[in-house]
């Protein structure tokens, strides 16, 4: 019981630690990136915030993978190309899952030659293929 209870307790800080981490996405920032402009991306972030988990609404994501899931092909592309971390997981979630969840077969193919790891596992166990396969992008699914 007591191995039990301190496990929970654990868990529930980690969790809640991940929460307070992120830090918040806002309105300008968000404005920036949907205009798919790179110098609007770059006035709004500083370099250090490319690779940083930001909380947007409910959801951690990297400028990366946001930019992915939005179509925001300019600002990712400028990001790869940057050196923005590949690999990079928030909330257990890559942006290789990202592009494979959302469709954006370019930043599929982008961040595969970047070296994105088509391996990696979520807080699941799913992969980016288990991801294309699940919203029916079968084409990504192909290339995973």
């Amino acid at each position: 019981m007591k191995k039990i209870l301190t496990s929970t307790l654990l868990f529930g800080l980690i969790a809640f630690t991940s929460l307070v981490s992120a830090q918040q996405l806002n309105k300008n920032q968000r404005a920036a990136i949907q205009t798919d402009n790179v110098e609007t991306f770059k006035k709004a972030f500083t370099n250090a915030e490319y690779d940083k988990c930001m909380s947007v609404k409910e959801l951690s994501t990297t400028m990366l993978s946001y930019s992915i899931k939005y179509q925001k092909n300019n600002i990712a592309n400028f990001l790869m190309s940057n050196n923005s971390d590949v690999n990079k997981a928030c909330d257990g979630v890559t942006p290789l899952m990202t592009a494979a969840k959302y469709g954006n077969m370019n930043a599929a193919k982008n961040l595969l030659k970047k070296g994105a790891n088509k391996n990696a596992k979520d807080n699941d166990g799913k992969t980016a293929k288990d991801y294309a396969s699940e919203s029916k992008q079968s084409a990504i699914t192909a290339i995973l």
